[in-house]
C-alpha cells in the first residue's frame, strides 16, 4: 500500500477509536445537566405509596437506648390541616394492622406457614380491632372523588353502616373464641373474611 494510503487510513481508524471511546464515556457518565436533579433531590424528604417520607440522614431524628444513639427517617408527628386528615390517617393505619393480623393467621391456617403458637395472639388482637372499630369513623371524612377510602353512604346511612361494623365486630369475638376452644378454625375465619369484604364492597372507594 502507498505510504500516504496507509497513513490516511491509519489516521482514519485512530479517529474512528477516538469517536467510540468519546461515546462510551458520555454514555456512562451522565453530564451536569442531568445529574443535578438527583442531588437536588436527595436532599428532600421522599415521599412514598406507603403513606410517610424519608428524612434525610442529617434531618433524622435521634433516638438514644441501650443499643446506642440511633437516627430515626420516619417523621412520627406530622402535622395534618384538619382533624379529618388526620382521622383520615389514624383510620388508614389501624386498618393495616387489622389486615396484618388477619393475613398472618391466614398464612398459617392456609399457607402452611407455621406459628400455631401465635393465633391466639392474631386472634385476640383482631377481637379487640373489631370491637373499636366503629370509633374509626366518628367525624366524617370521606375519599376525595377519584381516591381510595371511606365513602360519604357511611355518614349519609350510619344505621345500615352500623349493621356493618357490628357485624364485623361479633364476628371477630367469636373467631377468638374459636380459636381459644380449638374449632374449626378454617371456616372461622371465612366467615370473618366475608364480613370484610361485604363492608369494603358497600363502603370503599377503590
Amino acid at each position: 500500500m502507498n505510504p500516504s494510503r496507509k497513513f490516511v487510513a491509519g489516521l482514519g481508524l485512530a479517529l474512528g477509536g477516538y469517536v467510540l471511546v468519546a461515546g462510551l464515556v458520555a454514555f456512562a457518565l451522565p453530564s451536569q445537566e442531568v445529574a443535578q436533579p438527583d442531588t437536588a433531590r436527595a436532599a428532600v424528604p421522599q415521599s412514598h405509596e406507603h403513606g410517610h417520607s424519608h428524612l434525610d440522614a442529617a434531618q433524622a431524628e435521634p433516638l438514644t437506648g441501650p443499643f446506642g444513639v440511633h437516627g430515626d427517617r420516619h417523621p412520627q408527628a406530622p402535622v395534618f390541616d384538619t382533624a379529618a386528615d388526620g382521622l383520615t390517617e389514624r383510620r388508614r393505619r389501624f386498618m393495616s394492622a387489622l389486615s396484618g393480623h388477619f393475613r398472618a393467621v391466614s398464612a398459617t391456617l392456609l399457607s402452611d406457614a407455621g406459628g400455631e403458637d401465635m393465633l391466639q395472639t392474631h386472634a385476640d388482637a383482631l377481637a379487640g380491632l373489631g370491637a373499636q372499630i366503629d370509633r374509626l369513623f366518628d367525624t366524617p371524612s370521606p375519599a376525595p372523588e377519584g381516591g381510595k377510602g371511606a365513602l360519604s353512604a357511611i355518614w349519609d346511612q350510619p344505621e345500615l353502616f352500623a349493621q356493618y361494623t357490628q357485624a364485623f365486630s361479633a364476628e371477630s369475638a367469636r373467631f377468638a373464641q374459636t380459636v381459644r376452644a380449638g374449632g374449626d378454625l378454617v371456616n372461622g375465619l371465612h366467615d370473618l373474611r366475608y364480613y370484610c369484604v361485604a363492608c369494603h364492597a358497600d363502603f370503599r372507594q377503590r
